[in-house]
């Protein structure tokens, strides 16, 4: 779902109409919540909407804060989705788009996931042992339902067997054909992680140096070398002597390319003196900016008065600084696209030898099409010659799945979802899922992949 050209960002929302509630994305935290003794969910929760409210106040009083506790991501799950689904009040953008899109399709398909064999005991397993990280159960449930929405008449989760041998996560059968199933959670890249944090480190000082010179200013550029390898005080020493003087001009050296302008004040203010907008979302940085580069990264500081019915909102803004960068060095693109050779070898040790198996692999991206598409290269690259050691693995499918934080009218969240079976080896046995993706609705399905 690539950005419209035709996309106007001087859009506001309408006053009115915002008691919306999405009742598929609350059926399946329903669901979910009752695997949690109901006191206990309780507990969790307020914990989590306290740490929240911890981190807005640091947020209007100029200072970063964590949103939640990565002990119990389960739990903030929940309360993202809750949110989105219902009043809004501690809605994240960035942490909704996450796991919005799941809750949609286990709530819309609840009746079917509830014919899948164990499907309670993996549930209850994800929101209790496995809360610090969900995705890998959230993942295999998705899996399961394509294969029962695919008619497979036996789904069933493979209790786990500790201390015994390794079990694949799934038995599906239909008449004549029986398979094992692996699934595969590949969490965003850590390499991806520790550029955006030193991305933000080196934004810093030009959010203080916005505020020193009383200049409110967007920030740029693309980074030739690894973010690691930038020198502390390389921004400042660019945008310095440019916003003293006032100049747009550019810079180009060895580490980077970039240009400082003015915030554009006439967007936002024709916005904020119609809408409330969410304070540090895309769609701030859109106003602010005049654009919102999707795979770019982006830092922002504020003078902002908020909103008194919704104090994460923002009514006016005073002042502002936004840093957008994207790094172009060969080797951070690299780091960044990691393949899936060595989940693949551990993936197949789970396989049994009586029965034909297949692989799925969840991988989740914001880092950019480029990025996506050098990672597809180099799966099918290691698909073609990965080799088989003791087990009847037939396939392998790699899922990428982009959430968006969309800044178009009347959107909430998007996603962006591609499957590509690799078959490996040499053999003519049909792919078990043909035609399946695993949160996109059927006729929204098309050929082709996202980052094409």
């Amino acid at each position: 779902m690539n950005e419209s050209k035709q996309h106007d960002p001087s859009w506001t929302a309408p006053r009115h109409g915002h008691d919306w509630i999405d009742q598929d994305v609350l059926r399946a935290t329903k669901w979910l919540r009752t695997f949690v003794p109901s006191r206990e969910m309780d507990r969790r929760l307020d914990a989590a909407r306290s740490m929240l409210a911890v981190a807005r106040q640091a947020v209007r009083e100029g200072r970063a804060a964590p949103t939640h506790d990565p002990a119990d991501l389960a739990t903030w799950y929940i309360l993202q989705a809750e949110a989105y689904a219902s009043d809004r009040t501690y809605w994240v953008p960035e942490a909704a788009i996450r796991v919005v899109p799941t809750m949609t399709r286990l709530g819309q398909e609840l009746a079917r996931l509830s014919t899948i064999t164990g499907v309670e005991e993996r549930a209850a397993r994800l929101m209790l042992s496995e809360k610090p990280q969900p995705e890998a159960g959230l993942f295999e449930l998705l899996v399961a339902l394509a294969y029962r929405r695919a008619g497979w008449t036996e789904v069933a989760f493979v209790p786990e067997q500790r201390g015994g041998g390794r079990t694949p996560d799934l038995h599906v059968s239909r008449p004549r054909w029986t398979w094992a199933v692996e699934c595969k959670r590949m969490l965003p890249s850590p390499y991806a992680e520790r550029e955006k944090r030193r991305g933000e480190e080196l934004a810093a000082p030009i959010h203080a140096l916005s505020l020193e010179l009383g200049e409110s200013i967007v920030v740029e550029l693309v980074y030739k070398v690894e973010l690691q390898d930038v020198p502390d005080g390389y921004l400042e020493s660019h945008v310095r002597p440019l916003t003293e003087a006032k100049s747009l001009n550019f810079w180009d050296d060895d580490i980077a390319i970039g240009r400082v302008r003015p915030v554009n004040w006439p967007l936002t203010l024709k916005v904020l003196a119609e809408d409330d907008v969410y304070f540090g979302s895309s769609r701030m940085i859109e106003l602010l900016s005049g654009g919102y580069v999707h795979d770019a990264d982006h830092s922002m500081a504020a003078k902002w008065r908020p909103s008194p019915k919704r104090p994460a909102w923002a009514e006016a803004v005073f002042h502002a600084s936004v840093v957008t960068w994207a790094s172009r060095s060969p080797s951070a693109v690299s780091w960044k696209s990691k393949h899936f050779k060595s989940v693949l070898a551990k993936a197949e040790g789970q396989l049994p030898t009586d029965r034909h198996g297949v692989i799925h692999v969840g991988m989740e991206s914001m880092a950019g099409n480029d990025i996506d598409a050098r990672r597809h290269f180099w799966n099918l690259f290691q698909a073609r010659f990965f080799e088989t050691r003791n087990s009847n693995l037939r396939w392998a499918y790699a899922h990428y799945f982009v959430p968006e934080l969309t800044t178009r009218k009347d959107e909430s969240w998007a996603l962006n979802e591609t499957v590509a079976p690799f078959r490996i080896g040499r053999h003519r046995t049909k792919w078990p899922l043909p035609n399946q993706l695993l949160l996109t609705p059927p006729e929204e399905m098309r050929d082709g992949t996202h980052w094409e």
